[in-house]
């Protein structure tokens, strides 16, 4: 399992698998062609990229990320892809030869390549899934935190504070943005920034559990419409999923008087949990549908929940479980290619969906045992994801998509 700061990213949106990892590929090619006399680059994108890459941005990423070489891009919708987020960079040198290297998008930012070893993040966390961890712990008498402090860099913790302040930088600037959310103009996407409206709507609920809920909304809806305008923004543990968590804790911190110290602590437990999907499944809605993007943030978000309440590690487990499970076989169907519809709407869900499950595993798990543990969930997840259809995972052709399309 890679770093918590390789879970955790800071950057723009509107796709950490489209527009981050696109960004972070070409600066890795540039290192291949330093001191080279560059005449021309062309990059090509196929599979999901291609379908998707300019509601994401992919181009407009790889372009500026390459600079000050000339560059352009190729949407290749008619080969083969060998991975469903490939990308292929060519430069022309002027004595006529060529480099080229090929990467691979695998969701939340990273990156992998087959000719570039560079490109390739290194694992330091030696444990597979989430059973083997918690063995560990067991037998260690540790808790997440100090599990994690002994396999990262002593700076992880301030790393994740800043994490948290940017989630909730991310989620005040959302709440006071207006305006249409940019998507190339588009009428059929022509959608208001609503995130400020439904806060101060929630102030007017008198039910306290309806104003939570609507609450919790309000706070996805911030950071999502933040990363679908590409501002700047914290993967959790994608662009297109990443308000989820960052609701729940702002929740428990602006509302529910949590410290700032508690809520970076409670990212080491839902780091620990969206790394083992990560290691053992997907978190790129190309590769596993958008349960590997909702569902996953869901999980990450309903344990760091418990976490906050006071429940045992057991209890985290069985609310990570209990969110993915409900969103098994969800596809990934962003309209005309844009993390506008159902994007944003997905990460309100997705930040009910954990508060749920957090109630479920405070108040159902001591009544009867959970036989599901969350090593099976994932493992059911990544089942569904290479079952699906590769209309349903990020190349709008399917779906929503499809539907909205013919109108």
């Amino acid at each position: 399992m890679k770093s918590l700061s390789k879970l955790f990213r800071f950057g723009v949106g509107p796709s950490s698998s489209h527009t981050i990892a696109p960004s972070i590929a070409a600066n890795c090619f540039k290192d291949c062609i330093k001191e080279k006399d560059v005449l021309t680059i062309e990059v090509t994108f196929l599979g999901s990229l291609a379908c998707t890459g300019i509601g994401h941005h992919s181009d407009v990423a790889v372009i500026e990320a390459l600079k000050p070489y000339p560059s352009s891009v190729k949407l290749d919708k008619k080969n083969r892809a060998p991975h469903p987020l490939t990308m292929v960079f060519s430069a022309k040198l002027k004595d006529g030869k060529t480099i080229e290297r090929t990467y691979f998008s695998l969701g939340g930012g990273e990156i992998t390549s087959p000719d570039d070893p560079k490109a390739v993040e290194k694992d330091i966390y030696p444990f597979e899934n989430f059973a083997s961890i918690k063995k560990y712990l067991v037998e260690n008498n540790l808790s997440l935190k100090e599990f994690c402090l002994r396999y990262e860099d002593p700076s992880i913790d301030d790393y994740l504070l800043e994490t948290a302040k940017r989630m909730f930088a991310c989620v005040e600037s959302g709440l006071k943005a207006k305006g249409l959310i940019p998507t190339n103009n588009n009428p059929r996407l022509h959608w208001q920034r609503a995130a400020g409206a439904i806060a101060e709507r929630a102030k007017t609920i008198q039910e306290a559990d309806a104003r939570r809920e609507i609450l919790l909304t309000a706070y996805a809806y911030a950071v999502a419409e933040s990363s679908a305008s590409g501002e700047l923004m914290v993967t959790a543990p994608t662009c297109g999923s990443s308000g989820v968590l960052p609701a729940i804790l702002y929740y428990e911190y602006h509302d529910n008087g949590k410290t700032i110290d508690q809520i970076k602590d409670s990212l080491y437990v839902a780091g620990v949990f969206g790394n083992t999907v990560k290691q053992n499944a997907s978190i790129a809605g190309a590769i596993g549908g958008c349960q590997a993007e909702i569902g996953t943030a869901s999980s990450m978000a309903a344990a760091a929940f418990c976490y906050l309440e006071g429940l045992s590690l057991e209890k985290q487990e069985y609310a990570a479980e209990c969110a993915m499970e409900h969103f098994l076989g969800l596809s990934c169907d962003p309209v005309d290619g844009y993390v506008v519809i159902p994007c944003i709407e997905r990460n309100g869900m997705g930040a009910l969906r954990a508060y749920d499950a957090f109630l479920y595993a405070e108040y159902i798990a001591p009544i009867r045992a959970n036989q599901v543990s969350f090593d099976d969930v994932v493992s059911a997840m990544k089942l569904t994801g290479d079952s699906l259809a590769a209309a349903y995972k990020e190349t709008a052709r399917g779906g929503l998509a499809k539907i909205l399309k013919s109108k």
